[in-house]
């Protein structure tokens, strides 16, 4: 942890220091450094920007700004609280959302009281809450213009890049033995070059629209009433950009209706649980339902969403293998596990068989929902 001296720096920039009573580091993220500010009447969450991972911090805060201003429009129309459904930033002295000290960039947001946040699934209700809160997300932001944002990580859900970086470091590579130890996974994935653009040309070609994505919609980045176990709001929105609604939704059930870990070593453990896939989806389709003479997911996105698990999945696992043939520069690894990334990434393509094999379940489950909620409209 940070000195109590040096945080009462950066604290002086957003507040009068002379009423705080605690300072406690909050350890669960993996990306920036986060503190809890405790007052004598309210809470504030106090973060240290990582510009190595955000290497345009400023960029990152205009997202997340004009991302959360709209959505507190929407929610404040909605009669809902603007406190419990949207991350609320407190500005500094000088009227920014970003204080700048020492050279290190902080931000400063009102703690959501009364909401929790799961590292694990728990029950399928949980999960369903889930995808109404990515759902939620989409409806809300179903009307802003994604031509705002910035591309703060350029190329983050771009499959077809992604796979051709992945070819150019496998052409040129000259470790012998790893590109022997890796056969299988290369050629898995160079089997399914095919698909690489199936989001992608879509949404070039406007067959699918392009949206305000969150990009990151693990159940850790949604916060849910400790009380009535209903969801609240997306957090952690770092890594908001354009994109497609797909990727949100398969990144989800990339994470939370695998039946393990996404480094877990036993393959037999791998696999889809599809109450969790129906959970999510019954969820996530609920919130964009057409509401207002108004259609907030289009029937081509419905259609295509296995697509979204399928693909995103995919591209995890060849990122992985990728991260293991460049020595571990992009994701963290365990010193005990010398192949993390490998062992991460064979997880990830056998988690894509699996998806694969239940192909025709999973497509079942989405038009199964679908229709449940054509008969309520």
């Amino acid at each position: 942890m940070r000195s109590t001296k040096s945080l009462f720096r950066v604290l002086k920039e957003f507040f009068d220091v002379d009423n705080i009573i605690d300072i406690t580091e909050l350890k669960s993220g993996h990306i920036n450094s986060t503190y809890l500010i405790e007052f004598p009447t309210c809470r504030y969450i106090l973060q240290l920007l990582n510009n190595k991972v955000f290497q345009s911090p400023f960029g990152v805060m205009n997202n997340v700004n004009l991302v959360t201003d709209h959505i507190r429009k929407k929610v404040i129309y909605d009669g809902r609280s603007v406190q419990k459904s949207v991350l609320n930033f407190v500005k500094t002295r000088y009227g920014q959302t970003l204080a700048i000290v020492d050279g290190e960039y902080w931000r400063c947001m009102e703690f959501v009281e009364g909401g929790i946040t799961y590292e694990h699934i728990t029950s399928p209700k949980i999960f369903e809450e889930a995808g109404k809160a990515v759902g939620d997300f989409q409806y809300l932001l179903h009307d802003f213009h994604t031509r705002l944002l910035d591309d703060t990580i350029p190329h983050f859900h771009d499959t077809p890049y992604r796979f051709e970086r992945f070819k150019e470091l496998i052409k040129n590579s000259n470790d012998e033995s790893r590109l022997k130890e890796c056969e299988k996974e290369i050629d898995f994935i160079m089997a399914h070059e095919n698909i690489m653009d199936f989001i992608t040309s879509r949404i070039e070609n406007k067959e699918f629209p392009r949206r305000v994505c969150h990009n990151d919609t693990k159940i850790s980045n949604i916060m849910v009433d400790e009380k009535t176990g209903k969801f609240m709001c997306m957090i952690d929105l770092d890594t908001v950009m354009k994109g497609s609604l797909l990727y949100d939704y398969g990144d989800a059930l990339r994470m939370g209706a695998s039946t393990a870990k996404e480094d877990e070593r036993d393959l037999s453990k791998v696999g889809v649980d599809l109450e969790l896939v129906d959970a999510f989806t019954r969820g996530f389709l609920y919130e964009t339902r057409p509401r207002n003479n108004t259609i907030y997911i289009t029937d081509a996105e419905i259609n295509s969403l296995y697509y979204g698990f399928l693909i995103i999945t995919l591209e995890l696992g060849m990122r992985f293998l990728q991260d293991y043939f460049e020595n571990d520069k992009y994701f963290k690894v365990s010193t005990r596990r010398p192949k993390h990334n490998l062992e991460r990434a064979r997880n990830q393509l056998r988690l894509v068989e699996e998806i694969e094999k239940h192909k025709e379940d999973i497509e079942n489950i989405i038009q199964s929902n679908k229709k449940k909620l054509d008969e309520l409209v």
